[in-house]
């Protein structure tokens, strides 16, 4: 009886442990710079010059209304090969010359787009890591092999460098 008692102990602790290390493993989610992280959640490899990636959303979260939203810098001579790798349904230019591409898309984009940065306060806290004015070039709506469609922004920075903000929605 003793011996049975010490083992559901055992047993019972283990489970605990097992629990206690999935939750840890949850919370400790990169949710940073992760060049991993955004070709996997969005479908795309990055090219080799892609630096500052910043990733953020809920897309590990499981299986109802999520996103991930990724940005970095790249040399412009790399923009043909990631648009290569898109399913692109739609172009459109700016409605306007100049915007923020730390904040949501409305300030720059179309409206009636039929995709997206959203809004949503889990996917604030981009962090600007380029110098001077960024000058937005083209919207791209396009299919995704990851979630149910995928926006991608291309600006121009002064440096000569382009900056791309991606999102990536599952509904």
């Amino acid at each position: 009886m003793a011996f049975s008692a010490t083992v559901r102990s055992k047993s019972f602790a283990g489970v605990l442990l097992v629990l206690a290390g999935i939750a840890a493993w949850l919370l400790l989610l990169p949710k940073g710079n992760s060049r991993a992280r955004a070709e996997r959640e969005h479908g795309i490899e990055l090219p080799p010059s892609a630096t500052h990636i910043q990733s953020r959303g809920d897309a590990w979260r499981g299986f109802f209304d999520r996103g991930a939203l990724t940005m970095f810098e790249m040399s412009s001579n790399d923009v043909s090969r990631l648009v290569a790798q898109l399913k692109v349904k739609s172009r459109r230019p700016p409605v306007r010359r100049s915007g923020d591409p730390t904040e949501n898309g409305y300030n720059v984009w179309p409206g009636g787009s039929p995709t997206f940065v959203p809004g949503n306060s889990v996917y604030e806290g981009l962090k600007r890591t380029w110098h001077g004015e960024a000058v937005p070039i083209e919207m791209l709506s396009c299919s995704s092999s990851t979630g149910d469609w995928l926006h991608v922004e291309l600006w121009r920075l002064e440096s000569g460098m382009v900056l791309v903000k991606m999102y990536t929605d599952w509904n």
